[in-house]
């Protein structure tokens, strides 16, 4: 059986051979930077500033979807939206070398946002509203549309039976353990029930072009404004798919929401009933990031860095927080 692709032929030579093919000259320092879906370094240049390389995992997005990602970015920028998009060679912005995409961004020095400050949360607001109003008149045609209870069903199934869309088989000690699978059933049921519950009572009569996955990892703060990094993952979704995520586990969630909302109005009116739709998407990410991790075993930079993963010990625990999940439901749109 093949075995499936992996980053193992991304060695230094085939790095800097990729970086030099678009014109630039590299001092042939290079700088892993943490990144696990995609690989991600930071590359000298001469008599320049360093660059951004990203090396696209392969075979997850096809070149129409990242050069819409990339049109993307290049449009926000210039609707003055602070993005970090890709730069162009001869009007080129993705580039293939040994078989992977890669492309190149500016370097971007800054800091995180921190959790619970809620000015800041008021300045992430106002960025994802900007971010939403100049993406307003277009759709992503390339891109996927979400769906969580499709998202959670493919996700629970893969958990469930150790098949994913991978070359080679799953090993057992990562699949969940046969005692544990009638609790997981049994959670996933309920947790489906609650969001289908949801989704017929409230769902966005039309989707919009968002982000997908602005955690604040994902956002820098450089020179006193907030840019938005990475759109990997943007797509067809609902607004809140990119605030909820920003609401941490304090006191006071309610007052981080309402400065966010706040922020957020300052450009586009935001629908409250999409809050009742923050439970759903928490769900599926829970569910899904359990899958992602299943799903990519074979990358040795997975099993390095989350060595934790497939004890009878994480399942227990994931369970539980599928548990949390269903125990916290309504909290936020209280």
């Amino acid at each position: 059986m093949t075995a499936p692709h992996s980053f193992s032929t991304l060695v230094p030579d085939v790095i800097l051979d990729a970086v030099e093919s678009t014109g630039l000259w590299s001092d042939s320092r290079i700088y892993p930077l943490n990144s696990y879906e995609n690989r991600v370094y930071q590359i000298g240049i001469e008599d320049s500033s360093p660059v951004i390389a990203k090396f696209y995992r392969p075979e997850r997005w096809n070149e129409a979807q990242i050069q819409e990602e990339h049109q993307t970015l290049l449009k926000l920028k210039a609707a003055s939206v602070p993005v970090v998009a890709p730069l162009e060679f001869n009007g080129a912005s993705l580039f293939q070398h040994k078989d992977m995409y890669f492309c190149l961004y500016p370097r971007l020095v800054g800091q995180h946002p921190e959790a619970d400050n809620l000015d800041q949360l008021y300045q992430l607001g106002e960025l994802i509203g900007k971010l939403h109003q100049a993406l307003s008149t277009t759709m992503f045609k390339e891109r996927l549309n979400v769906s969580p209870l499709a998202q959670m069903d493919v996700a629970a199934n893969q958990i469930l039976t150790g098949n994913t869309l991978l070359k080679a088989p799953l090993p057992k000690a990562l699949q969940l353990p046969e005692k544990l699978k009638p609790l997981y059933i049994k959670q996933i049921a309920r947790l489906r029930e609650l969001s289908e519950t949801r989704i017929q009572a409230y769902w966005p009569t039309q989707l919009r072009p968002i982000h997908g996955d602005s955690h604040r990892s994902n956002l820098m703060l450089h020179e006193g404004q907030f840019h938005l990094l990475d759109f990997d993952d943007c797509q067809n979704g609902v607004a809140v798919q990119d605030l909820w995520l920003h609401i941490t586990q304090t006191e006071n969630p309610r007052q981080q929401l309402s400065e966010i909302i706040e922020g957020y109005e300052s450009y586009l009116p935001f629908e409250t009933r999409e809050l009742d739709l923050v439970d759903v998407f928490k769900s599926v990410r829970v569910i899904s990031y359990a899958a992602w991790l299943q799903s990519r075993w074979h990358d040795p930079a997975f099993v390095k860095a989350f060595s934790w993963f497939g004890s009878e010990e994480y399942w227990i625990n994931h369970l539980n927080e599928l548990k949390s999940c269903e125990l916290e439901w309504g909290q936020i749109s209280r």
